[in-house]
């Protein structure tokens, strides 16, 4: 019961529109119905004016009452024979004398209350007298007959004929640009499910219509970046996995080869524990090429769960470059920080993967820095984001080689999963590398 009258009381765009074309036909139709039924009655009417057109058939009435009185031999007084016939002959008002008296008549006040009744207007309205013969004596007659009554029925069934059909005209003329906007809607909707992806459905109105055709716009839009966005995924494990196969062969040759020498006793003592340090050095280069590729697979897939959390940023960044820095100097580097934040601010962010960005950034510097220079971190808050640089210069036989890396790439993907960016760049021998991570509103 409280959906309905919700609904009544809140009708839509849509139910209202149509609500106002009913009432449009409906007023056209009642026009229409009023002007042809007057029309052909007003038509009628003249017709029977025409040559003395009632006279002549008032005078076949006359006549035709005379042949039944003969046929049936009716008596003056035969009342009920003279109902029957004024019965077929319902449209004429009959009053029967004799002598001056009546004896039988339809033209008393109830009777002309059925005249009134029968809801014309009438173009004649005057009684005849005629003489009757009757089988037991002579007669008189007075007769009043209304004969555009017969035509009564057809011309109510042809105006309402003509008055649905005005209705549905008007009806449709008024919903026809409605009618042709769902049909550009189903042609739309058949032209995109054969994949155009160019072609929009035109947005008209402010009805549920329009609604329709916008929900189906974006519906497809979102299809097609849903695909170019699992295209764009599988180029990108594609070049992972060229990328991984190329990284892994060297490092798993040297190993083969190292282990070759130990097993087939090519070499001893000394030199083959050499090579066992070197195979083990070997092997944990694979491991960490793979974690890079457990990393790069959890960010470019975008269905796994989010972990992230609310942090104090600077309490977050802190702890990360702590650890960073303290790494990079147990491993001879040196480092200098210019943090240049000095108000609050909070990030959303899935802590453990962004340590392993940290982690990543840290790698990279140990492979490709060089050692007697210092690297350099920038922490600084611009225009919405936390913005990190690292800048190191680059040893010149290693300069190419990390740059198009698994490490690099899965770390780019975890910045852009939790709404930032991560850019990098190698030039005059310097590596620079750019974090961005969306600050939270207060």
């Amino acid at each position: 019961m409280n959906k309905l009258l919700s609904k009544i009381l809140n009708p839509s765009r849509l139910s209202l529109a149509f609500l106002y074309y009913v009432i449009i036909s409906a007023l056209a139709a009642f026009v229409c119905q009023a002007v042809v039924f007057n029309g052909l009655n007003a038509v009628v009417g003249i017709l029977m004016d025409h040559k003395n057109y009632y006279q002549r058939h008032i005078r076949s009435v006359v006549e035709d009452f005379q042949n039944y009185i003969d046929d049936n031999d009716v008596a003056i007084g035969d009342l009920e024979r003279i109902e029957n016939w004024n019965y077929d002959n319902w449209y004429v008002f009959l009053t029967v004398y004799k002598d001056g008296k009546i004896c039988y008549t339809t033209m008393d006040r109830e009777s002309r209350g059925r005249e009134l009744q029968l809801g014309y207007a009438y173009r004649h309205d005057q009684s005849l007298s005629y003489p009757v013969s009757f089988s037991d004596g002579d007669g008189e007659i007075a007769v009043r007959a209304y004969f555009e009554v017969r035509y009564r029925t057809l011309i109510l069934i042809f105006s309402t004929g003509v008055t649905a059909s005005c209705f549905v005209a008007v009806f449709l003329m008024l919903v026809r640009k409605k009618l042709k906007y769902i049909t550009r809607i189903e042609k739309g909707i058949r032209i995109l499910e054969d994949g155009t992806e160019e072609y929009r459905i035109p947005e008209c109105g402010r009805d549920e219509l329009y609604s329709l055709a916008h929900t189906i716009n974006q519906m497809s839009d979102s299809l097609h970046r849903e695909i170019e966005q699992k295209d764009r995924i599988q180029r990108e494990r594609d070049e992972m996995i060229t990328s991984l196969s190329h990284d892994i062969r060297t490092p798993l040759t040297s190993v083969l080869f190292y282990l070759d020498m130990i097993t087939d006793k090519k070499c001893s003592g000394e030199q083959a524990e050499n090579y066992m340090k070197k195979a083990k050095s070997q092997a944990y280069h694979m491991k960490k090429l793979m974690d890079d590729l457990f990393s790069y697979s959890y960010a470019v897939w975008e269905a796994s769960p989010d972990k992230s959390e609310v942090y104090d940023g600077n309490e977050l960044i802190v702890q990360l470059l702590g650890d960073l820095l303290e790494a990079l100097e147990e491993r001879g580097f040196k480092t200098k920080l210019h943090y240049e934040v000095e108000q609050p601010f909070s990030l959303q962010a899935e802590v453990a993967q962004l340590r392993r960005v940290f982690d990543n950034l840290g790698t990279n510097v140990g492979k490709y820095a060089v050692k007697e220079e210092t690297v350099e971190f920038w922490v600084r808050l611009e225009g919405g984001y936390m913005r990190l640089i690292q800048e190191n210069p680059m040893r010149e036989e290693e300069i190419e080689v990390e740059s198009y890396g698994i490490g690099i790439k899965a770390s780019q993907k975890i910045i852009e999963k939790m709404g930032g960016s991560f850019t990098y760049r190698s030039k005059n021998y310097r590596f620079q590398a750019v974090i961005c991570l969306p600050i939270l509103p207060k």
